[in-house]
């Protein structure tokens, strides 16, 4: 009896050290805020984000043959995405602003900012490893009134069959999002 517990330790021992790493992704590098000035501009807090119960999650989902979802064990997100959305959103924007007071939520350093941006994504699907495809609404607020706001939709190609394409192919879809924001925001907020 001894022996044959000592066989099934050594067997689930054997398979557990077997099992391939996690590998954690973002979305990508980002790019230097560079020289934005603390206070050249009105604060700015983007988020919140909220984003659809069937990504919320850390790890990575794929659509596959149109209605399955493909839950990636081994290959998860670094952080929440709406995290890392507003993150991306916040930093692309302040570079391209070069105001340094756009900050993402929740980890927001200003306590009552001028301006909010929520977010709400509608869809942020990773169609196997051919396309990425977002979809959201947003609105940029000031004083609790809407100054712009509208839908964006955007479908980006994954450069190859592997996650860490994947994963870039989502943040490029999220830099085309800041980039159309970037257009709205008043024109004492992009800066020179």
């Amino acid at each position: 009896m001894k022996r044959l517990s000592l066989i099934l330790a050594c067997s689930l021992l054997a398979a557990c050290s077997s099992t391939p790493p996690v590998r954690y992704y973002t979305l990508g590098a980002l790019t230097s805020a560079g020289s934005a000035a603390l206070g050249s501009g009105p604060s700015l807090v983007v988020g919140p984000v909220g984003v659809p119960a069937s990504i919320d999650r850390l790890l990575i989902v794929r659509q596959v043959d149109g209605a399955r979802a493909d839950v990636a064990e081994g290959h998860r997100w670094a952080a929440p995405l709406k995290t890392e959305i507003a993150r991306r959103v916040a930093v692309e924007l302040a570079r391209r602003s070069g105001n340094g007071r756009i900050v993402a939520w929740p980890q927001s350093s200003i306590a009552e900012p001028e301006m909010s941006l929520p977010i709400d994504v509608l869809r942020f699907d990773a169609e196997g490893f051919e396309k990425v495809s977002l979809e959201v609404v947003w609105t940029l607020r000031k004083g609790g009134k809407d100054l712009a706001g509208r839908r964006f939709v955007a479908t980006e190609k994954v450069a190859e069959p592997t996650w860490e394409a994947l994963a870039l192919a989502h943040g490029r879809l999220v830099d085309a999002l800041a980039a159309d924001i970037a257009t709205a925001l008043p024109a004492g907020t992009r800066g020179p």
